[in-house]
């Protein structure tokens, strides 16, 4: 599970910076000089108060590993990745 972790983590390292840290431009379009930032991007002082204070980036994360599994990724790989259990039918 650990090499899968990391396999995503180095295919997909821009979408994780943006959600732990809500950044505005380096998420889904990946480009520092889009027109329209990422509704859901904090300002700078806010990156870094939530880096200071730790909480905030903490519930970012538990935040990635729910909305992956809402949909982002494949049910196989959300599995693979150890973020949902597997159910019963």
């Amino acid at each position: 599970m650990l090499a899968t972790r990391i396999k995503y983590a180095m295919k997909y390292w821009r979408l994780a910076i943006h959600l732990l840290f809500k950044t505005k431009h380096f998420g889904v379009n990946n480009l520092w000089w889009a027109q329209q930032p990422s509704a859901i991007g904090w300002h700078w002082y806010q990156i870094l108060w939530g880096v200071l204070t730790i909480l905030p980036i903490l519930r970012n994360y538990q935040s990635l590993k729910v909305r992956s599994c809402l949909g982002w990724l494949p049910e196989a790989d959300c599995l693979a990745l150890g973020f949902k259990g597997k159910t019963s039918p």
